[in-house]
């Protein structure tokens, strides 16, 4: 028997690789439609729920306009969810809804616009762009890359710890994104992580998870802790220290997520450093750079001492950005906010706290907290199950209420929780921190949408980060701050 000749071999087999490339590809593609298909599906059940939910008479004792605001939540979070629909125009269907089909009024729908949040990042995106046009990021850029150890894996613990410590710095989870996502994504660019590369959205997300999931354990370093604690004040006439919260949180929530941030996405996202130098050039010096390093300079001390002068850091944000534009002393031109800065993150997060506030005002938290823990009751003597109860509830409704709304919520329970379970009062309030870090869905942690946007992320690599974290703060975060609490005594 005669063998085939070597050409026809070597084209068989090119032959057999074009076909399982093809497969590949024809494969990939059916995910992608699959994927797109699954979000409209979703959607449209979540329609058909609100319309049953606005039919439904309101439970006795409730607000006639619970069941109203109910479906009207379903389809805002749903879309969120989802994505169907860009974050921003989402929030803008929430608003329509809200006015058009519920009685909460115009103060309460759109109070998200008088929230400071929403400032801070309106004085973040303008400082962002400042911090790219001056050329100031390639500058910091260079001098990390110096320090950084030179590998993707270094980069990405590098950047986690610089997050970190600026939590003890900077008071605000956005002004720490818009000040650091220009500056690693000038460091993407000079080491080969090019738009759309994994690399890239690796170096993003871990700006992002660094500047928040560290945060909630210091007590000033983010929305959420800054609302819980002036609901346990206003609620329950508890003063809570600074170094009570930190020692009570951060051993356990801040430092596994400072191990945990550059690891999970090194998993999520691995790519390689390019062989090339690693070495920016930093941009040249010029008036407007060194104008915009007064600018920041002044800013981080009035944050760092905003406890003494007690101005808000979304004011001393927007009145950076004010100083940014102004004509001859700023250093960018007022066209910037036309031509160079997006403003979805701001109707989105607008959109977000409107809805807690819509939430909260038709006790809509209330009720169904209290239904979840008539589901699973508490009991004295099982604290490790109570533990995981709460800090599921929690989770749960932050799926509604948000991230930053929880705590309104949660802290009007803590009372029962605490005859429920035999705990101190102040034990069950400080289960909150850990059920933020339980974040599902984007949407409940606005500046987590912020950084996806600076750093031009799919909202599906956003998604991956946070089942991950949540995976994380479930399987490792949990149990080990039950230990921690019992070993400092927390129960009782």
């Amino acid at each position: 028997m005669t063998a085939l000749p070597g050409p026809r071999t070597t084209h068989s087999a090119e032959a057999f690789q074009r076909i399982d490339t093809v497969g590949c590809r024809f494969k990939r593609v059916l995910m992608e439609k699959r994927s797109s298909f699954i979000g409209p599906v979703i959607a449209l059940i979540a329609a058909a729920i609100s319309v049953f939910l606005w039919f439904l008479p309101a439970p006795e004792g409730t607000p006639p306009e619970m069941m109203r605001v109910a479906a009207v939540v379903v389809v805002a979070v749903s879309l969120w969810a989802t994505s169907v629909f860009p974050e921003y125009f989402t929030a803008i269907i929430f608003f329509f809804l809200a006015m058009v089909l519920t009685e909460s009024g115009a103060p309460t729908v759109f109070s998200g616009f008088h929230s400071a949040a929403v400032w801070m990042i309106f004085g973040g995106l303008i400082i962002g762009a400042s911090v790219q046009e001056t050329g100031f990021g390639k500058t910091l850029a260079s001098g990390l890359l110096k320090i950084f150890p030179r590998s993707y894996l270094g980069v990405l613990a590098g950047i986690t710890v610089v997050g970190a410590v600026l939590g003890f710095l900077i008071p605000s989870n956005t002004g720490r994104i818009v000040i650091m996502m220009p500056i690693f994504m000038a460091l993407a660019d000079q080491v080969g992580f090019g738009p759309g590369s994994r690399g890239r959205a690796g170096i993003a997300l871990t700006v992002a998870a660094g500047s928040v999931y560290p945060s909630l354990a210091i007590l000033p370093a983010a929305v959420p802790n800054l609302g819980w604690l002036g609901a346990v004040e206003s609620i329950h006439g508890l003063k809570v220290t600074y170094g009570a919260y930190l020692i009570a949180n951060f051993p356990v929530i801040g430092v596994v997520s400072i191990i945990s941030i550059p690891l999970v996405c090194r998993y999520l996202f691995p790519d390689k450093i390019g062989t090339q130098e690693t070495s920016i050039a930093a941009a040249e010096t010029s008036g407007a750079q060194t104008r915009l390093i007064m600018v920041l300079t002044v800013a981080l001390g009035l944050w760092l001492t905003d406890f003494a002068h007690g101005i808000s850091p979304a004011w001393i944000a927007l009145g950076a950005a004010v100083i940014c534009m102004l004509p001859r002393v700023g250093m960018v031109p007022t066209s910037l906010m036309v031509g160079k800065v997006s403003y979805a993150p701001w109707f989105f997060v607008a959109g977000v706290i409107g809805m807690g506030a819509v939430v909260a005002k038709a006790g809509l938290g209330d009720y169904i907290s209290t239904a979840l823990f008539d589901i699973v009751p508490l009991s004295r003597d099982h604290d490790f199950l109570n533990f995981v109860i709460v800090s599921a509830v929690g989770m749960a409704m932050s799926i509604i209420t948000t991230v930053p709304g929880q705590p309104a919520i949660m802290t009007t329970l803590a009372t029962d929780i605490a005859a429920s379970t035999g705990w101190p009062l102040m034990t069950v309030l400080m289960t909150q921190p850990i059920s933020w870090a339980m974040t599902v869905f984007a949407y409940q942690f606005p500046p987590l949408i912020l950084a996806a946007h600076l750093g031009g992320v799919s909202m599906r690599r956003v998604a991956w980060l946070l089942l991950s974290m949540c995976a994380v703060a479930w399987a490792v975060m949990l149990p080990l701050q039950y230990l921690w609490w019992r070993l400092l005594g927390f129960f009782g």
